[in-house]
């Protein structure tokens, strides 16, 4: 088998191979440029009740059970403090966060859900797990490398990048460059 044959196979294998790693940085990446617009990570979802809370003492387990039972909740508070001078936070055992306004008897219930998938290839794409997906990355990482090489020689001569084909390498270095150069001053 030619070096030229040989290349190909391997840039092909290899390409399949990425595919898979390749939509989960695609897709993450997308997803955490723009995480000041959209939280891909948890869809949180906020309602607000009036409910009688002025006049009662908000600090006892009864109040709480019975808040619970009136917002329909079943699950238990694990932790509680006065964020302020007139905000009572109460926090459920899952995800679940209580705003008591005792002032204006308004509860605004929060509840924070990780959203399905995205929640997990930020995980992946942000290295959060360390360790052997740190090595994975890095090793995914190298067969880009190679791929981007290997794809200078898959056709000879001007029809690969020595003819027209050159100006997109040159677009592909020139797009980073003008962004470092633009937001480096």
């Amino acid at each position: 088998m030619s070096w030229f044959k040989l290349n190909r196979s391997l840039h092909r294998d290899i390409g399949y191979f990425c595919i898979g790693m390749t939509l989960v940085f695609a897709i993450s990446g997308i997803a955490l440029n723009h995480i000041h617009q959209f939280n891909s990570n948890y869809q949180v979802t906020r309602t607000s009740h009036t409910i009688t809370l002025s006049g009662l003492d908000i600090e006892t387990d009864h109040f709480e059970a019975t808040l619970l039972a009136t917002l329909q909740l079943e699950d238990k508070v694990k932790a509680r403090f006065w964020q302020d001078q007139t905000t009572y936070k109460l926090f459920l055992e899952e995800d679940t966060t209580l705003y008591l306004y005792p002032e204006q008897n308004e509860v605004l219930v929060e509840q924070v859900e990780p959203r399905f998938l995205l929640r997990q290839l930020n995980f992946l794409h942000l290295n959060e797990a360390r360790a052997a997906w740190m090595w994975f990355s890095d090793f995914y990482a190298i067969l880009l490398i190679y791929l981007a090489v290997s794809a200078l020689f898959m056709v000879k001569g001007k029809r690969g990048v020595l003819g027209p084909r050159g100006l997109l390498v040159l677009a592909g270095f020139a797009a980073p460059a003008a962004f470092i150069i633009f937001y480096s001053h």
